[in-house]
């Protein structure tokens, strides 16, 4: 039996998604990194909003200060550095979903999360009733 599955559009790139109900844990973007680059605009907004208020001015003043404070004390004249010739860097790699584009040129919808066949016919809302849909009611 196929599971259910359910189409949405990424709210960044603006992709058709597929997702079966076992991955779909309320997406919102696709699998390209999207949800990242979301997150990254998110946090710089954020950012941005607090300097800009009385309390980050305030905290950002105070760090300057300290900065200054340290400088005073710091050292000019410094060692020079050892070179060792053995170093070794480690090489670490960011774990990604496997994305797995859809079968072309065949009649089965695959989610796009795990590669599991859906049923052709998808929903366009959530399985369960959420908060959000309360709220957005007009």
């Amino acid at each position: 039996m196929q599971t259910s599955g359910r189409l949405y559009h990424c709210l960044l790139c603006h992709a058709q998604v597929i997702i079966c109900s076992r991955c779909d844990r309320g997406h919102r973007y696709c699998t390209d990194g999207c949800s990242e680059k979301a997150r990254r605009v998110s946090l710089a907004r954020a950012s941005k909003k607090y300097q800009e208020s009385r309390v980050g001015r305030s905290k950002n003043a105070e760090r300057q200060q300290r900065f200054r404070q340290q400088k005073k004390h710091k050292v000019t004249h410094q060692s020079s550095q050892i070179i060792t010739l053995s170093d070794v860097l480690n090489a670490q790699r960011k774990s990604r979903k496997r994305v797995i584009p859809p079968l072309k040129h065949s009649t089965f919808m695959v989610c796009h999360h795990c590669g599991e066949v859906c049923d052709p016919f998808l929903r366009h809302d959530f399985l369960r009733g959420t908060i959000f849909k309360e709220r957005l009611r007009c």
